[in-house]
């Protein structure tokens, strides 16, 4: 399962959904490495339909002190 990340930020499902000019594939090796291993991409709770995916800190803000 690979994923298609967009110029304005989004990340989406590459089998539900048609590549556009300017995405970056992400590929299914990177896919699990991102999702199963690290835990920093999720699926929407839709994504079955919509086939959006987030990135951790979207959903689980996280303060980052400087």
């Amino acid at each position: 399962m690979s994923l298609r990340w967009r110029r304005n930020g989004d990340l989406l499902c590459g089998a539900k959904t048609l590549p556009d000019e300017g995405d970056t594939y992400i590929d299914d090796r990177l896919h699990y490495k991102l999702s199963v291993e690290l835990k920093v991409v999720i699926p929407n709770e839709d994504e079955w339909r919509t086939g959006i995916w987030r990135w951790i800190d979207e959903v689980f803000p996280v303060n980052i002190k400087k």
